[in-house]
C-alpha cells in the first residue's frame, strides 16, 4: 500500500479489532437507576431522572471485559465518555480499570461514577478478588479540567485505592491498590439507586393496590354525599311546606281577627 493511499472505515476497524480484542463489543443486558433529587439549602438542584446502564461482558481467550455505559432516554450510546470498565487478564491473574484513557462521566455530582465503579468491583471481587490491580495513571492531560480531575481522585479514594503524586510539575499522579478484595465497592444510595424489575413489578402492584383502596373510599364517599343530597332536598322540601302552612295560619288567624 502506498503512503498516499487511504484507509478505508472497514479496514481502520479490522485493524482497531486486531489491537483491541473488544473493538466490536456490543452491549448484551440493560439496566435502570433512578437518580434521586438533590436539594442545597432546601432547594431543587437537579431533579429526579432515570439513567439506563448498559452492560457489555464478553470473553477473548485468556481476557474478560466487563464495560458499564450510561445514556439517558432517547439517547444512543455514547462513542466516548459515560464508560467505565475493567479488563481481566485470567492468565496473568491481573485486572484494570479503565477506560485507558481520561474518563468523564456526565452528569457530574449525580453518584453515576462511584456507583459504575462500585459495580465493576463487586463483579471482579466475585470472581476474582484475589486478582492484583494494574495501578491508574492519572495525567493531567487527560482531563478536561481540574474539576473532573478531583472527582475521579474522590472516587477512586472512596473506592480503596491509594493516590500518589509521581510528578509535581506535570501534576502526573497514579492510584494503586495491592489486590481486588482490598477495594471498596460502595455508593451513596441517596443519590442513585439500582431499579430492579421486581421491585418495579412490586412498586406497580402496590401503586394498583392503592389505586383501587383510594376508587373504593371515594366511591364510598360520593355515594354518602349523594345519600345527603337527597336528605337534604328532602329536608328543604319539609321546612318549605311547614313554612307555607304557617304563613297559612298566620293568614287564617289574621282573617278571624278581623271578622
Amino acid at each position: 500500500m502506498s503512503e498516499t493511499e487511504t484507509i478505508s472505515p472497514e479496514a481502520a476497524q479490522e485493524h482497531a479489532a486486531l489491537r483491541d480484542p473488544f473493538a466490536r463489543a456490543k452491549p448484551s443486558d440493560f439496566y435502570w437507576v433512578q437518580l434521586k433529587p438533590v436539594f442545597k439549602a432546601r432547594v431543587l438542584v437537579h431533579q429526579e431522572r432515570l439513567a439506563q446502564i448498559a452492560v457489555t461482558q464478553e470473553k477473548a481467550g485468556s481476557l474478560e471485559l466487563l464495560r458499564l455505559q450510561v445514556r439517558f432516554e432517547g439517547e444512543p450510546l455514547p462513542d466516548s465518555g459515560n464508560c467505565l470498565e475493567v479488563m481481566v487478564d485470567h492468565k496473568r491473574q491481573r485486572v484494570r480499570f479503565g477506560p485507558i484513557s481520561g474518563v468523564s462521566i456526565q452528569p457530574a455530582q449525580r453518584g453515576l461514577g462511584t456507583f459504575m465503579l462500585a459495580q465493576l468491583i463487586h463483579w471482579c471481587q466475585r470472581y476474582c478478588g484475589d486478582y492484583a490491580v494494574t495501578p491508574i495513571s492519572l495525567r493531567a492531560d487527560e482531563f478536561k479540567s481540574g474539576d473532573a480531575r478531583s472527582a475521579l481522585e474522590d472516587i477512586l479514594n472512596r473506592a480503596g485505592f491509594t493516590l500518589s503524586t509521581l510528578d509535581e510539575e506535570t501534576h502526573s499522579g497514579v492510584a494503586q491498590s495491592n489486590r481486588v478484595n482490598d477495594l471498596i465497592g460502595s455508593w451513596n444510595t441517596e443519590k442513585i439507586q439500582p431499579l430492579q424489575i421486581g421491585n418495579l413489578l412490586g412498586q406497580l402492584r402496590e401503586h394498583e393496590a392503592l389505586n383501587l383502596k383510594q376508587t373504593a373510599q371515594l366511591n364510598n364517599l360520593q355515594s354518602v354525599i349523594a345519600s345527603y343530597k337527597r336528605a337534604d332536598m328532602g329536608n328543604r322540601f319539609a321546612i318549605g311546606c311547614l313554612i307555607v302552612f304557617c304563613i297559612f295560619q298566620a293568614l287564617m288567624l289574621l282573617w278571624v281577627v278581623l271578622r
